[in-house]
């Protein structure tokens, strides 16, 4: 059979999916993130506040009427067409980053697949995140500015982290800027041409509100740096951990800048890496399930290395890293609030090193010729 890879990649990520089906209709509000979308798009509908529960509705007002198509279908059409189609975004994106390759996009697939169910199994926006994001940077490795700039502005719609994507594509990508501009200055307009004016500007300034409350969260359930840190009881003070994000921050951004000569699609896959690592161990509200988000990067930066006879102990060694992770995925284990954000910063140091090997390696030889 010419494409068993293709096929046996498809059926794995079927074969889950039928099963979360089957989960999902028998019980629609078991296990699901989905009742707080529902209860958003009812709210939005009534003109009423969002933001009631600082620890839950964590998005941006023009988040609850995009979600009411999903509210509107009947229960639980709905609830599994979202997932199904946050699957379909995921899968793709895997697709079109691997190169087209069958084999590839295979190994990309049985990576990434285990630490992505517990988001799809949930319903959460995360897993639909990670697919656009996937996308996204599909596009700017083919120069497709237009396209990414809507999939970017449609992420920071999805879960507004993703504001760190839009932050630091444009600085490589200049050619970027102004359609991403324009796309996020739409995405601005659009809730007003939902809602009452007054109404979306009191839930934009609600919006604000929860989010100051959010930075300061210091509940031990998050898997970011914080959450390594309260592993073993040690509490970061509140100005110390803003500072480490700004400090982190303007050294990812430097670190991104320093890229902008790297090939094409190695530029996009380091951008995603480099964002979604971010996202991960200094977003405040990082929870073991929000991992989907950077786990496509980590398996495609691990099929890439695995497929390379150069780097392929590197490989290797990568892969074991998300085996290690997806160990304790199925489990309840409070210890993955330290080892998820402890194996992405292992995993990033030694794509890290690799890079800056490869880099330093070809500035000799350029010297010498």
């Amino acid at each position: 059979m010419k494409r068993s890879a293709l096929i046996a990649a498809l059926l794995l990520w079927a074969i889950p999916l039928l099963v979360i089906t089957v989960l999902v209709a028998r019980n629609p509000s078991r296990r699901s993130a989905m009742i707080v979308y529902h209860q958003a798009a009812d709210y939005w509908m009534a003109q009423a506040p969002l933001y009631t529960n600082p620890l839950e509705y964590n998005y941006l007002p023009v988040y609850a009427p995009l979600y009411a198509p999903f509210h509107w279908m009947p229960v639980p059409v709905g609830d599994v067409l979202w997932r199904w189609m946050a699957a379909a975004l995921l899968a793709s994106g895997l697709w079109r980053l691997t190169r087209g390759s069958d084999r590839a996009f295979l190994i990309a697939t049985a990576l990434a697949l285990s630490l992505s169910l517990g988001a799809l199994r949930n319903g959460q926006a995360n897993a639909l995140l990670a697919g656009l994001v996937l996308h996204a940077a599909a596009c700017l490795s083919r120069e497709q500015w237009k396209t990414a700039a809507l999939l970017i502005a449609l992420s920071v719609a999805v879960k507004p982290i993703a504001l760190t994507l839009a932050m630091l594509a444009p600085l490589v990508y200049r050619k970027l800027f102004w359609p991403l501009v324009a796309a996020l200055v739409l995405l601005t307009a659009l809730p007003f041409a939902l809602g009452a004016p007054a109404y979306v500007l009191e839930q934009h300034r609600a919006f604000v509100a929860n989010l100051r409350f959010c930075s300061t969260v210091t509940t031990h359930r998050f898997a970011d740096l914080n959450g390594m840190f309260r592993t073993f009881g040690i509490e970061l003070p509140s100005a110390v951990s803003l500072a480490v994000r700004v400090i982190a921050g303007a050294a990812t951004a430097i670190v991104w800048w320093c890229a902008r000569r790297m090939e094409e699609p190695q530029r996009a896959l380091w951008l995603y890496l480099l964002a979604t690592t971010y996202l991960m161990l200094f977003n405040p509200m990082t929870e073991t399930n929000g991992y989907v988000v950077v786990v496509p990067a980590l398996a495609l930066w691990a099929e890439r290395t695995l497929s390379q006879p150069a780097t392929r102990t590197l490989g290797w060694v990568l892969v074991g890293i998300m085996v290690a992770m997806s160990a304790l995925s199925p489990t309840r284990s409070p210890f993955k609030l330290f080892w998820y954000p402890a194996m992405t910063m292992v995993f990033f140091g030694l794509v890290s090193a690799l890079l800056w090997s490869k880099t330093s390696s070809h500035a000799t030889d350029h010297r010498e010729s």
